[in-house]
């Protein structure tokens, strides 16, 4: 296990250079941050939002699948399984915390303070009567995008910690410890660039603070860790 700890370090740190950057120079999400690449961020961050992220989940397990040596019958259900319990598990684990921090998202900030809104009382509503507000109070807006208001009202949960980090994320960290970075550095590290993408696409949107990317990526990389030894337990892996 220490060995495996070792090798996803970098990983890690790099990964964790979007959020800390952006604590470090003091960054907040405002309209104005949004420009013509907004678009293809929200493009980006769909991969990792319901229901595409069930085709990008299908995608990388018969990837997994493949890229497997020795590959028999019963490691490929053990695989299927160890995959579900980290996604699903991690997924799980994300929504119970939401629940207990109730942090509100940088666009329900934003809304609170530019429609004198209370974004504690916004989050009392059911989700119905949440998106009916976000749809009243950005119609005709010349400063939200249609597109992007339309996903503000897909996600009105709260905010911490981030879902679509920790869900690629953690692709991220079980492409290196399953598959291996020396082996298929080429997939691995698009994997990560992939992530890294996701990070900032939650950003740039307002989904997220960069402490939501924070506590998702460090979720993420306990749940590979936890994913690799019962891989090594089952003989998915070899040690």
């Amino acid at each position: 296990m220490g060995f495996v700890i070792k090798k996803t370090m970098a990983p890690l740190a790099i990964m964790l250079v979007v959020p800390l950057a952006i604590i470090a120079i003091n960054w907040h999400w405002q309209p104005e941050s949004l420009n013509n690449t907004s678009k293809y961020f929200f493009f980006i961050t769909e991969t990792a939002s319901f229901p595409w992220a069930i085709i990008t989940s299908t995608v990388f397990f018969i990837l997994f699948c493949y890229l497997m040596p020795n590959k028999t019958k019963t490691k490929i259900i053990a695989l299927w399984f160890c995959l579900i319990c980290a996604i699903l598990g991690g997924q799980i684990v994300k929504t119970i915390i939401k629940s207990l921090t109730a942090e509100s998202r940088p666009y329900v900030l934003w809304m609170s303070k530019e429609f004198h809104l209370d974004d504690k009382q916004f989050y009392l509503l059911p989700k119905s009567e949440k998106q009916q507000l976000i749809s009243e109070k950005l119609n005709n807006s010349d400063t939200i995008p249609k597109w992007l208001g339309k996903h503000w009202q897909s996600e009105t949960g709260y905010s911490l910690p981030s879902g679509h980090t920790l869900f690629s994320a953690t692709w991220a960290f079980l492409a290196i410890t399953l598959l291996g970075f020396r082996r298929h550095y080429i997939i691995v590290n698009a994997i990560i660039i992939w992530a890294l993408l996701i990070e900032i696409s939650r950003l740039a949107l307002g989904m997220h603070s960069p402490i939501d990317l924070l506590f998702g990526i460090l979720l993420a990389w306990v749940i590979s860790l936890i994913c690799y030894f019962y891989s090594q337990k089952w003989h998915i892996v070899d040690k």
